[in-house]
């Protein structure tokens, strides 16, 4: 079959793809609303507490991005080493 085989650069695909989303900064902020709880954007949250001079939470919501983008290239990662395991042969 050739769906398992594919599996790893899926995912290897799905984790730059969402690292290159993340690292997205100047265009995300210019399209992005700012309209409080519906379409406020972490990168836009960060901008707006640094223009407030609150850099504790500019750094604690990037802390949280990086933490959460961590954990997903992570858990690929697992998973990608997971296949390898079970379809060497």
């Amino acid at each position: 079959m050739i769906l398992p085989s594919l599996g790893p650069a899926l995912l290897t695909g799905l984790a730059l793809a969402f690292a290159r989303a993340v690292g997205e900064y100047g265009s995300v902020i210019f399209i992005a609303g700012n309209i409080p709880f519906v379409s406020e954007i972490a990168p836009l949250l960060i901008v707006i507490r640094l223009e407030e001079f609150n850099y504790g939470q500019a750094t604690a919501i990037a802390a949280a991005m990086l933490a959460i983008a961590f954990a997903i290239i992570l858990f690929i990662n697992l998973i990608q080493a997971w296949q390898r395991r079970r379809f060497a042969t």
